[in-house]
């Protein structure tokens, strides 16, 4: 894994848009000492500014739980956003998940974020 957060978009876009990693490998890009809520609320922000964004939405503060880092603007990102932000909107992008490969792809994010 890379050590900045060009270098984790990279990553992630070779992984098909959608890479795990560490909360570790995470405060180590951001280069912080711990993992307090300000540093996860700075990561978050990173995160999207470098076009990316996690599962779980709230980011933990323990450095070896995973977290699933995608792509912004992508499919991975409009269903991730629809589990997480409950809306008509959301509603309508989760029953468009027909062929199964977007079923098996929104399974995974169900179970990721515990829905």
């Amino acid at each position: 894994m890379g050590s900045s957060y060009e270098e984790l978009r990279t990553a992630v876009a070779a992984d098909g848009g959608l890479h795990v990693v560490t909360m570790g490998v995470l405060r180590d890009i951001e280069g912080a000492g711990r993992l307090g809520s300000r540093v996860l609320g700075t990561i978050s922000d990173k995160l999207k500014s470098h076009g990316m964004g996690h599962i779980p939405k709230d980011l933990p503060g323990n450095q070896d739980s995973p977290v699933r880092v995608y792509l912004l603007g992508t499919p991975i990102a409009d269903t991730a956003d629809a589990v997480q932000n409950p809306s008509l909107k959301g509603d309508a992008i989760l029953r468009g998940a027909g062929d199964s490969e977007a079923r098996a792809q929104l399974q995974q994010i169900r179970e990721i974020v515990g829905v």
